[in-house]
């Protein structure tokens, strides 16, 4: 017994250090880093381009935590008045840790002064995160921007915001607003993925139909299935479709039908391999994603299912991801924020390493897949995406969240050029529709990473 108790002590103790042990140090309650507070001056928070995101200035005495960006970086960049948020939060301990050389720390004990901190360096690109910022203004919603071959994030913005350098004296109203103000809605906010979600079903009748060039479906505009009455977007007739032209049009009518001959459990495994039902890793704070769908399901549901309704619930991060990991040929990789740690002079302490969540997808199923959705952005729906500057392939999604079938407006899409790529993820709540809405924005992220 006495044996059992120490290999249980020594397995939690390892356990610890290997997963708890990071959410314990950056905890805002930690004592230690209260401690730390009193002798290091706090380190900046830097952008991929140079540019200082926060930093620590002392006026009249007293130190304030500066943001030079104002609300651009609100939400990702954080808060650090009423607890912290954002990388704030996340890298508090990287940010309080001094790793100045010798010398310096001697020299500003002796004279009073606090050691300057650690700066953390994100992956984060100024230029993008403000055409991301500029397209949203006067619309609730989120943009992800990010690489799909590393995991690197170029810009994520979330609307409504706030000023992050004025979070103590704004707390009430920050705080009994009905807009969410402090919800990062990038990582944090749920929603129907609407006809974004079409690529899995689509996706999934390639794997088990290796005829699907084949298929055939007339669309009339409407369809009924169980008790169900499902229209298409804006009662829209398409006519006679293929899979190609079912999915460039986002023809709710054809995909209902797909989803009639789909091997339910082979449907479900292939969205949980894509994260449904899972949180997206990531040093920020993260939404579960919601997928209830599985072999008992009705056909109600798999109807709704198929088009991105139903129970189906994601964040704009998560659909990012799924898009990130077409674009990498089957490679899901893991998204992150923070690229290096550096002292203050310039010395690397730490670098994030690319890491591979896992690869759900085959090379050749993303290559026909990409050929499907560069229709969507030349000839279907998504065409506001579409430049000439760049290829661009993707899918637009109009997804109904209430009984009035209002709907939130989606895009996902990849831009390459010259073996540089980027993938961005838009939600704008209450847009209507996605190609009209959503796909304008995603072209002005990717025209500022382009140019």
């Amino acid at each position: 017994m006495f044996v059992f108790l120490f290999l249980g002590l020594i397995g939690y103790i390892v356990y610890f250090v290997a997963v708890e042990s990071k959410d314990v140090i950056t905890d805002a309650h930690n004592r230690r880093l209260q401690q730390l507070e009193k002798t290091v001056s706090r380190g900046k928070i830097i952008s991929s381009d140079g540019k200082t995101l926060a930093q620590t200035i002392t006026e009249n005495g007293k130190e304030e935590r500066d943001y030079p960006y104002g609300r651009i970086f609100a939400h990702v960049v954080g808060y650090n008045d009423k607890g912290k948020s954002g990388l704030e939060a996340k890298c508090n301990f990287d940010l309080l840790r001094s790793d100045a050389n010798i010398f310096s720390q001697i020299s500003c004990n002796l004279s009073g002064e606090k050691t300057p901190g650690d700066n953390v360096y994100t992956t984060l690109n100024t230029k993008v995160q403000k055409a991301a910022y500029d397209a949203l203004q006067g619309k609730k919603g989120a943009v992800v921007a990010m690489d799909p071959s590393t995991g690197k994030i170029y810009a994520m913005v979330s609307k409504p915001d706030f000023r992050p350098g004025k979070v103590e004296e704004n707390w009430s109203e920050l705080n009994n607003s009905s807009s969410s103000l402090l919800l990062n809605r990038a990582t944090q906010g749920l929603y129907p993925p609407g006809s974004t979600f079409k690529v899995v079903t689509a996706l999934e009748f390639m794997r088990e139909h290796k005829d699907y060039k084949k298929f055939r479906y007339h669309c009339n505009g409407h369809t009924t299935v169980g008790d169900l009455k499902i229209h298409c977007y804006g009662g829209e007739a398409h006519g006679t479709v293929g899979l190609e032209g079912a999915l460039a049009k986002s023809c709710n009518t054809a995909f209902v039908h797909i989803a009639q001959t789909l091997n339910k459990d082979k449907f479900a495994n292939l969205a949980k391999d894509l994260m449904f039902d899972s949180t997206v890793p990531i040093n920020l704070l993260a939404s579960k994603s919601r997928f209830s769908f599985n072999k008992n399901s009705g056909i109600n549901e798999l109807a709704h299912t198929a088009i991105g309704q139903g129970q189906t619930l994601i964040t704009p991060l998560q659909n990012a991801v799924v898009m990130s990991t077409i674009a990498n040929d089957g490679v899901m990789m893991q998204p992150y924020l923070v690229d290096q740690v550096k002292n203050v002079d310039g010395g690397v302490i730490k670098t994030t390493k690319t890491e591979q969540i896992s690869q759900p997808l085959e090379k050749a199923e993303c290559e026909t897949l990409k050929k499907m959705l560069r229709k969507v952005v030349t000839k279907g729906t998504g065409t506001r995406a579409n430049s000439s500057e760049y290829q661009v392939y993707g899918k637009t999604g109009s997804a109904e969240y209430n009984s009035e079938k209002d709907s939130h407006a989606w895009f996902i899409g990849c831009a390459e050029k010259n073996g540089k790529k980027i993938v961005v993820s838009v939600l704008v709540e209450n847009g209507g529709s996605g190609g009209k809405v959503a796909a304008p924005i995603a072209n002005k992220v990717f025209h500022a990473f382009f140019r």
